[in-house]
């Protein structure tokens, strides 16, 4: 890849929230590294502290936790033009409590917390951007939640495979099941079901 892909790249992405001028969007663009991650290795681990701000340039992610009892659950999954960043570890605030690891391998565009900071003073319009984002995370976090508990499982499944098909063929079964809050066992059984209807 290279820089003049990448910046474009970012570029593209930054404009769909704010219009930005094509000096600050060079300037902005160049301040961004690629970070490479293999499949199989983490972005992440719990009890660190994120230390990245950016996108998916290529590949996928899955971020996942464990409860008092030591289940794991997928909190959700990260593809190409997906922000990412853990933002309470980035800030600061406390060590991450998930973990972030790559399905495939991967590349992400990132600034850490000193560059970014720069660059949302020197640039307002660009600090505008990230407001924007954070308020789409947030309405995105919520909507999660709100579907874990407001559908059940078969509707659960239909809004994942309405939202997300990609993954379907990208993402383990396993982990699929752990985002929709059901078992292995469960998601087959809706998934036979289904075959079964459309046959």
């Amino acid at each position: 890849m290279s820089e003049k892909e990448i910046s474009s790249w970012l570029t593209k992405r930054i404009r769909g929230y704010i219009p930005l001028t094509n000096e600050d969007a060079a300037n902005i663009a160049a301040s961004f590294g690629c970070r490479k991650i293999g499949k199989g290795e983490f972005l992440l681990k719990e009890g660190q502290y994120g230390d990245w701000w950016g996108f998916v340039y290529q590949g996928l992610f899955r971020s996942y936790s464990y409860d008092a009892e030591d289940t794991e659950y997928t909190n959700g999954f990260f593809r190409e033009g997906s922000f990412t960043c853990e933002l309470v570890s980035f800030s600061g605030a406390a060590v991450s409590q998930t973990n972030v690891v790559a399905l495939e391998d991967s590349v992400i565009l990132c600034v850490n917390r000193a560059t970014l900071d720069s660059l949302f003073r020197d640039y307002p319009n660009f600090e505008r951007f990230g407001r924007l984002l954070y308020e789409k995370v947030l309405v995105s976090y919520k909507q999660r939640n709100l579907f874990r508990v407001r559908l059940n499982a078969r509707e659960r499944y239909l809004h994942f495979l309405k939202n997300e098909p990609e993954l379907i063929k990208r993402v383990p079964l396993k982990y699929i099941a752990s985002f929709l809050s059901v078992t292995d066992t469960s998601l087959s059984r809706i998934r036979r079901n289904m075959r079964q209807l459309v046959g």
